[in-house]
């Protein structure tokens, strides 16, 4: 089995996009100044209430004299100064010389694979190192880079995957039609809750109750004709579409999770009856069967997914390949009219050439990076991110986890402390092909941003591959040179 980036799902985007689950845990600091804020606020509580108490007090004794009263509440405590979690950058900065540092930091003995890099300058696009930057390889899971990329870019940040239902053929139906939204919930709690949070059966059964003034249907039809391709795309092994993703399809709850509190639990093998079967119980429906909607269906309720920003977040900081995969068939049905993996091929590789990618000998055969016959460059991967700059499609950089912090980079860079809260990044693991890749942006100790790829195929060990890497941008990023 190939696990792309086997990372918690539970772990918080410090993205602004997000929800966490839970607040994060102050840093000591943060803890100490809290703890002295709610003894002040306390001990003023208390001062209050004896004052308030007092002025009854007052209130009845100035019935037999003109006593009077004044509180004056102390100053509030101006907070210290907080620390800075990510580096600043600085357009002044001085360019770093990496050609000085990196040939032999990629000389590492644990590089033993085929490994290309590409860094470049953030401000001005200059191309500052590559090795075998333009040498196509296996991306892994940095391939929803170019998905959460290409998502922002042609659908935005605030776009909303629908569901709905509509009127079935006869007056005791209705047809439920998958739109595309994989992160639908029973009933507002599931596997998506605090990610990428949207709408629940629930409350479209509901709506569609209402619709209908109360009437219940005797049969629902389930209407997947939007998705009129293969469930796994090409490159993808069969033994993967039971644990790392599920049988695609345009509608499922839990991203067709049979558990829903597990990233790799298994996968419904039709998720999307399963959603159907659900949402029948609800309803109160006795039957289930398969049909597509009349074009001039009237429709009886839509419901709507969280908006892109969430969903980008969720599967860049947790890796979710289901998750990608559907976003980037939500753009390929927005920009080619239809949900198929060679329409997201088309699309993804029409955003690239409008941002000014090379785009020769790439391959996109879905867009998660799970299909082990994806291939991407190194200089691809940073010319992307240099394009995005600017334009809607920044807003990956605010999605890309954190190192040492948040998503797969959480547990991250123990060999490389220097790097915490400066490098962010996609990370990429397939293990049957021996593929680990990092991609993203840092600032340097002097205040510049770069963006960065790197990429190995083939090596022996992952964890040393992934340790190195880690060391190479927490060295660049400390790099004075």
């Amino acid at each position: 089995m190939s696990l792309s980036d086997n990372a918690d799902p539970k772990v918080a985007s410090s993205t602004p996009h997000a929800r966490p689950a839970a607040p994060p845990s102050p840093a000591p600091g943060q803890a100490r100044r809290r703890r002295v804020l709610t003894r002040v606020l306390a001990a003023l509580a208390i001062v209050v209430t004896v004052a308030a108490a007092g002025g009854l007090v007052l209130q009845f004794a100035s019935l037999s004299g003109p006593e009077t009263g004044e509180f004056i509440a102390p100053e509030a405590y101006p907070p210290a100064q907080p620390d800075l979690v990510l580096a600043a950058p600085d357009p002044d900065a001085p360019l770093p010389d990496l050609d000085s540092i990196l040939p032999g930091l990629l000389q590492d003995a644990r590089l033993d694979g085929t490994v290309s890099a590409s860094f470049a300058d953030a401000l001005t696009g200059e191309a500052l190192f590559e090795q075998l930057g333009a040498t196509p390889l296996a991306p892994a899971s940095s391939m929803k880079v170019v998905t959460a990329v290409a998502a922002f870019e042609q659908l935005g940040a605030e776009y909303r995957i629908p569901t709905t239902v509509v009127e079935g053929p006869t007056d005791d139906s209705v047809v439920l039609v998958g739109g595309g939204d994989v992160t639908l919930t029973i009933d507002g709690t599931g596997y998506y809750d605090h990610y990428a949070a949207g709408s629940s059966l629930t409350e479209l059964a509901d709506a569609v109750l209402e619709a209908r003034g109360g009437d219940v249907p005797a049969l629902v039809y389930l209407d997947t004709s939007l998705f009129t391709d293969t469930t796994r795309a090409e490159g993808t092994l069969a033994s993967d579409v039971v644990y790392s993703t599920a049988p695609m399809a345009p509608v499922m709850v839990d991203g067709g999770r049979i558990h829903n509190t597990q990233k790799y639990s298994e996968h419904y093998p039709d998720p999307a009856m399963v959603a159907a079967e659900a949402f029948a119980d609800l309803l109160g429906a006795s039957e289930v069967a398969t049909g597509v909607a009349a074009t001039d269906a009237e429709a009886l309720a839509t419901v709507y997914s969280a908006p892109i920003a969430a969903l980008a977040d969720s599967f860049l900081l947790t890796s979710d390949n289901l998750l990608s995969d559907a976003v980037a068939l939500q753009t390929a049905l927005a920009v080619e009219g239809e949900m198929t993996w060679e329409a997201m091929s088309t699309a993804h590789t029409s955003t690239l050439e409008g941002m000014g990618v090379d785009t020769t000998g790439l391959v996109f055969h879905d867009g998660s990076g799970l299909s082990q016959t994806d291939r991407m460059t190194a200089d691809a991967f940073t010319q992307l991110l240099l394009g995005s700059v600017g334009t809607r499609a920044a807003s990956v950089f605010e999605s890309l986890p954190v190192a040492g912090y948040s998503g797969t980079l959480s547990g991250r860079f123990d060999t490389a402390e220097e790097g915490e809260g400066v490098v962010r990044a996609k990370t990429g693991t397939l293990t049957d092909v021996m593929v680990i890749s990092l991609t993203g942006t840092l600032t340097t100790a002097d205040g510049r941003q770069l963006i960065f790829s790197l990429i190995s195929n083939q090596h022996s060990s992952e964890t040393a591959v992934e340790a190195a890497m880690d060391e190479i941008t927490a060295a660049v990023s400390q790099c004075g040179c």
